[in-house]
């Protein structure tokens, strides 16, 4: 956040809404990373065996670290209450959880994404109900995560990532790489474009389930001023993310 404030088209492709991307470039979506940090961290996937529980969880190598591709669900807690319980925000109503390492360094907004959504007139399909800001402004930006939620019926993973693959160029970016786990309805997208006069980057996981998709965007500075607790934290909150059982 700024202190200065192969497939061929479907119907679906320009239908899909993508405005949330208009919400990352003007407020908490972009990454400003050198490129040639990047350069070979792209297409570099891998698998993190889960020994707890058994899961193979495929991954993916990015600057901030390694972003998980996979979707690992979790069960419903009793009782659960969608709002914030210290460190972990869970939402009942779209049916996931995401956590941040603390509330000193970064605070969890609840308010500025539907705000945004309601002022852009964004469809009542697409909701952006959690932003997890740092506390902490480097290169006058704000380190940060969000989620944006999409009512998509019975899509695809594999179909759902073309089209958005589809409309990110559309709208000018550039996909440098992408990863997708089918198994377990999981993705990656690595973005590019060139806004302000800088290299913007954009790093989004993707999630299926409860007949929606999940888009988890963080977002930072050029590598050489973000110091490996930052990279080590939006790494974190990314990763937390999970999709509630239902």
């Amino acid at each position: 956040m700024s202190e200065d404030s192969s497939k061929s088209p479907s119907p679906r492709a320009t239908q899909l809404p993508v405005k949330w991307i208009v919400f990352g470039v003007v407020i908490i979506a972009f990454m400003l990373i050198f490129k040639a940090e990047l350069g070979g961290l792209l297409e570099r996937t891998t698998d993190l065996k889960i020994t707890a529980s058994g899961v193979e969880i495929k991954t993916l190598d990015t600057p901030i670290g390694q972003t998980q591709v996979s979707v690992v669900p979790v069960e419903p807690t009793p009782q659960a209450t969608t709002g914030i319980q210290n460190t972990t925000y869970t939402d009942t109503e779209h049916g996931f959880k995401i956590s941040w390492p603390n509330n000193q360094e970064w605070t969890a907004d609840l308010d500025i994404g539907r705000q945004f959504a309601r002022n852009m007139g964004m469809p009542a399909t697409v909701d952006i109900p959690i932003a997890i800001i740092s506390n902490d402004v480097v290169d006058n930006f704000r380190p940060n995560v969000n989620v944006v939620v999409e009512k998509i019926g019975q899509m695809g993973i594999e179909e759902y990532i073309a089209l958005s693959e589809q409309n990110l160029l559309a709208q000018g970016w550039e996909v440098l790489s992408s990863s997708v786990d089918p198994k377990t309805n999981g993705g990656v997208i690595v973005l590019m474009n060139n806004m302000f006069g800088n290299e913007l980057y954009q790093f989004q996981r993707y999630a299926m389930g409860n007949g929606k998709a999940y888009v988890v965007t963080a977002s930072q500075v050029p590598q050489g001023d973000l110091t490996q607790g930052l990279k080590d934290d939006l790494a974190s909150i990314i990763n937390s993310f999970r999709v509630i059982k239902r």
